[in-house]
């Protein structure tokens, strides 16, 4: 069980937590006093869940439905997880870059700068889309493996169904604006990382929470806003359209404790950054396991 021992914290009355009399200020491990929880106007979406014991330790409209972006590619790595998990799909296998996807996405947004007719190995798809978020990756993964991105993506919402997220629906393999039509919760996508985790933790180690990638000669870095500066961090994946603002899904563990964090609607990408670290040093730090 937690119990809290911090005295210094803004108003938490969409938190589920109390902060008892003799609490004392939450520090961090350099001995700093961590940030309070971020307003309301910073992240109008939050949630923070120790998946050690499934304790919310901070939530803010969970259950808000919100455009994911490329957060989106976190259901397309699951569902790629279980497929390979099945003997359904081989990290050695090869799909193409095929004229058809090509035309729609090649250079489009976030990329792994495939070209027409290249073929490219599933483990290289799968690493491009989770560390640089290839959308001409996801693509090639989800025509090369179902045959046609509807086909992938009516896999994606019955795995999503089955895990429980019933406050989503996915229609697009790669988060692109899709005028609505693919949304989520902060507690879907907490269900969809705890399922990744739990269910895959060796491809979950192995493919998501790289530096960067270097494909074809192109070195590019992961933008997750804690991997290399956040003690124990795996980031998982970030979001962004114009029609969505600033997403996060991540994740760190340090001492056998793992918390999982998602925001959304985040004005910019440096303040998504600011108050992803602040989070989750907070939730280390403010709580004591018992």
């Amino acid at each position: 069980m937690l119990s809290l021992y911090i005295a210094l914290l803004l108003p938490l009355s969409a938190a589920l937590i109390a902060v008892p009399a003799h609490a004392q200020v939450p520090k961090s491990e350099s001995g700093a006093i961590v940030p309070a929880v971020p307003r309301a106007n910073e992240a109008p979406v939050a949630l923070l869940v120790d998946l050690s014991n499934g304790q919310v330790l901070h939530a803010r409209n969970p259950d808000r439905r919100f455009i994911p972006a490329s957060v989106t590619k976190v259901m397309t790595l699951y569902l790629a997880f279980e497929l390979i998990e099945v003997g359904k799909l081989d990290p050695a296998q090869v799909f193409t870059m095929t004229p058809a996807i090509a035309r729609d996405w090649r250079r489009k947004g976030s990329t792994m700068f495939l070209d027409i007719n290249e073929q490219v190995r599933v483990d290289d798809l799968l690493i491009g889309i989770a560390n640089v978020s290839g959308n001409d990756g996801a693509v090639v993964l989800a025509t090369g493996q179902a045959g046609s991105i509807a086909a992938w993506t009516a896999e994606m919402n019955r795995t999503a169904l089955a895990l429980g997220m019933t406050g989503s629906h996915f229609g697009t393999p790669n988060g692109w604006p899709d005028e609505g039509r693919t949304f989520t919760t902060a507690n879907d996508l907490v269900t969809l990382a705890r399922a990744i985790i739990a269910r895959h933790p060796d491809k979950f180690g192995y493919y998501i929470g790289r530096m960067g990638f270097d494909y074809k000669g192109i070195a590019q870095i992961n933008h997750d806003p804690m991997i290399g500066r956040i003690a124990g961090a795996d980031g998982i994946k970030t979001g962004f359209t114009n029609e969505s603002g600033f997403s996060y899904l991540g994740t760190a563990q340090r001492n056998g404790q793992r918390l999982v964090l998602v925001l959304a609607g985040v004005e910019n990408g440096r303040l998504r950054g600011r108050l992803a670290r602040s989070y989750i040093e907070w939730g280390f730090s403010a709580f004591e396991r018992r």
